[in-house]
């Protein structure tokens, strides 16, 4: 008779989410200043997502974390017309 190996098992999974409709922003702001406001907004609307859940109400923050630096890819700005 082959004896029965039970075992536990858990993973890590990284995932790139992307964050849109951030700003927006006048044209008295800076470059950078949008660019660590972006981060900051981004972050939290992340955070945000995985706070409770809908349907049981539980916190589920523990179970995710935001890891490296965000990656600002492209800020534009344009005039917005009257």
């Amino acid at each position: 008779m082959s004896e029965k190996r039970d075992f536990t098992a858990s993973a890590r999974v990284r995932v790139t989410v992307e964050v849109l409709n951030l700003g927006p922003y006048g044209a008295d702001w800076k470059a950078s200043d949008i660019h660590d406001q972006v981060v900051r907004e981004a972050q939290q609307k992340v955070r945000g997502l995985f706070a409770g859940c809908s349907h049981c109400g539980k916190e589920h923050a523990h179970e995710f974390r935001i890891i490296g630096e965000p990656e600002v890819e492209i800020v534009s700005q344009r005039k917005v017309k009257p």
